[in-house]
């Protein structure tokens, strides 16, 4: 096979601006880059019960086929494809603990976007990898929240790997059998760390109908030309890639597992999975309600049409393929993004080189033959700056995040040795696992164990908290661990549980509620239990930083909703945030002071009139004074501002057509 003129052309360009900048920086900053943004504390928790597994395989010496840990699914067939990854996090954690696997978890991300930058270096030329250099970290940087510790960080590597493999062969740039043996080796491992490991077997489809189809003579533009050779090896290597899948334990049923995963992030209203599910739900969707999530999205696409139209790339149909199924998968759920980052920038990287090229050489002719290594390097260090200082301000690498996970209510569980059934969120389900093994949540995020229809009836019970009688009726509740935000939808349980006779408050503190029926009991109308939970949250989060100000807004949150308005008042007595006042008008509201209410919220109002929580409640106190006319009118201009804000939302859904 000879390799194809496009890399050779780029090899052999003048040594200008983008093609001259020193390699080994260029790697390095990559490196560096990478490994900074993605080390970090635990944001999700789906690492934990990967972790319980991983511990009950290897105290079992035999792998799971049902469910061992959840009431819901006890006993289910469970096709645990993730078996070798928890085995290799729960060794890493047993050996070095969650600091460890925050470092593990940053080194796989910088030795994949060091291999991904290799590919755009050897397709591509030194102007490949400058790109490449630029948008891989970039894209790091704008979601690396949507790169947990989870299997898919494997998946990162492992498609990195393939790319790299079939760049090679797609060149002719291989003269060994390697791809032959490392690609299917690959896959075996893959299909036994993440569901997503039919992504390999996928690519190589790409490139094999890419290059049957330049065989067929299919090279109009945008399509380059490439070698018809490298058929008969793609056709090998497919083979081999898809006999691979089939080295599993779970046998067809992990094979066809990926196929049950996709069918749960396809949008859809009937879909329960994609639309209550906040990783699962369309990025173009989860912009109505949390925009800082996915505001990158468009402007990255938009970046790219301009790219394209300005040096009019000649792709390879191989790569056009790969871009348009990952920006598919992308657009089906936001947690998809960073696989269309991830693999995106090495392919456009590969088609953008010859003109970013041109570019340079344009730019030595004009005298000017360091400014677009300077621009390069400016780009980069921008970067590796922007990491280290997002580093800077996130909570200890490994640690949890706060106000993420149940750490106090797991620790008094297992203070007093509480066993058997408990209900808690499903985010928390797979902590409360693994941090005090005698407990069995109610459900955890393993929702593949779980039907739409199962999955929508526990979502039911936070619209409708008497049906958790009915549940607990049967499934004999030890306890109750619950969250007041992130998200909210459990605060009429808190409610519902606050006044029923069974079940009595132990601990709270603002984030965590955790509801007992024998065992200690807090007061919450009392100065003294509040002054002892503010003293715990000062101890904890300090004076005067961000983390302590929502603490406090967490229980001035919680005390409202329970009732105890003065509480309250006492909490958000030090706090003059914007936040803090909106809480303020609320818990005047709630103790039935309307005109303090009402003035603390048009006071707001005055200062910010796109305040959609102050319009609301003035939509409130005049529905509930009588003023339906006025309460429709400012209801009517919260969800004009914000259609999507819950209270304006239920606010309308109270009053009615």
């Amino acid at each position: 096979m000879s390799a194809s003129p496009a890399p050779l052309a780029c090899a052999r360009a003048a040594e200008s601006g983008w093609s001259s900048a020193p390699r080994l920086l260029v790697f390095a900053a990559v490196a560096v880059a990478a490994f900074v943004v993605s080390l970090g504390p635990i944001s999700d928790g789906d690492i934990f019960w990967h972790l319980a597994a991983g511990r009950e395989i290897a105290h079992r010496g035999a792998l799971l086929h049902a469910d061992p840990f959840t009431v819901s699914a006890a006993g289910r067939p469970w096709i645990d494809v993730h078996w070798l990854f928890q085995l290799g996090a729960y060794a890493v954690y047993a050996a070095f603990g969650l600091v460890g696997l925050a470092l593990a978890k940053a080194l796989l991300v910088a030795g994949g976007a060091m291999i991904l930058t290799w590919v755009a270096e050897r397709s591509g030329g030194a102007s490949g990898r400058s790109f490449v250099a630029v948008a891989l970290v970039g894209g790091l940087l704008l979601d690396r929240h949507l790169v947990p510790m989870r299997p898919v960080l494997l998946t990162l590597v492992f498609l990195a790997l393939f790319l790299l493999m079939l760049e090679r062969v797609r060149t002719g740039t291989i003269r060994t059998r390697w791809p032959w043996v490392l690609l299917p080796l690959l896959q075996a491992v893959w299909c036994n760390c993440q569901g997503l490991a039919p992504l390999g077997p996928a690519l190589v489809a790409m490139y094999l109908a890419s290059a049957w189809l330049s065989s067929r003579g299919f090279r109009r533009w945008p399509f380059a030309r490439e070698e018809p050779s490298s058929v008969r090896p793609l056709v090998l290597l497919l083979a081999l890639c898809g006999l691979a899948s089939f080295v599993t334990p779970y046998g067809f049923d992990a094979v066809l597992l990926p196929l049950r995963l996709l069918a749960r992030i396809t949008p859809g209203r009937a879909n329960v999975f994609s639309t209550a599910v906040a990783e699962n739900i369309p990025p173009f969707i989860l912009a109505r309600t949390s925009p800082e999530l996915v505001w990158h999205l468009p402007w990255v696409l938009l970046s790219l049409a301009v790219a394209i139209a300005l040096l009019r790339p000649r792709f390879y149909l191989a790569h056009l393929l790969a871009l348009v199924a990952f920006l598919a998968l992308a657009l089906m759920a936001n947690r998809n993004l960073p696989l269309f980052y991830w693999v995106g920038a090495p392919l456009v990287a590969i088609a953008l080189a010859p003109g970013l090229q041109r570019l340079a050489e344009l730019l030595h002719r004009g005298q000017r033959k360091h400014a677009s290594l300077a621009v390069l390097f400016a780009l980069l260090g921008g970067e590796v700056a922007l990491a280290v200082l997002l580093q800077t301000r996130e909570p200890a690498p490994g640690s949890p995040t706060p106000f993420h996970f149940p750490v106090e209510s797991a620790r008094l569980l297992a203070r007093l040795r509480v066993a058997g059934p408990v209900f808690a969120a499903d985010q928390h389900g797979g902590y409360l696992s693994f941090a005090v093994p005698s407990l069995h949540p109610y459900i955890d995020t393993r929702l593949i164990l779980h039907t739409g229809e199962e999955y929508a009836d526990y979502l039911a019970l936070f619209d409708n908290p008497e049906r958790f009688d009915l549940l607990d009726g049967s499934a004999k509740f030890r306890a109750v661990v619950l969250a007041t935000t992130y998200p909210d939808r459990y605060l009429g349980l808190i409610w519902h549980l606050d006044r029923a006779p069974d079940w009595h408050l132990a601990y709270t503190d603002g984030y965590e509620v955790l509801f007992l029926r024998e065992g200690p009991s807090l007061a919450l109308g009392e100065r003294a239990t509040v002054d002892s939970i503010l003293g715990e949250l000062a101890a904890r989060f300090g004076a005067g930083t961000g983390l302590a100000e929502a603490a406090r807004l967490h229980l001035a949150r919680l005390l409202v909703v329970l009732g105890h308005s003065q509480q309250a008042q006492y909490v958000l007595a030090s706090l003059d945030s914007r936040p803090a006042a909106q809480l303020r008008a609320r818990a005047h509201f709630a103790a039935g002071e309307l005109r303090a209410a009402e003035t603390l919220a048009r006071i707001l109002l005055a200062q910010d009139p796109r305040d959609v929580r102050s319009l609301a409640l003035l939509a409130e106190i005049a529905a509930g004074q009588g003023r339906p006319d006025q309460a429709v009118q400012r209801l009517r201009q919260a969800l004009t501002l914000d259609p999507y804000d819950p209270e304006a939302r239920s606010l309308a859904e109270r009053m009615g057509p």
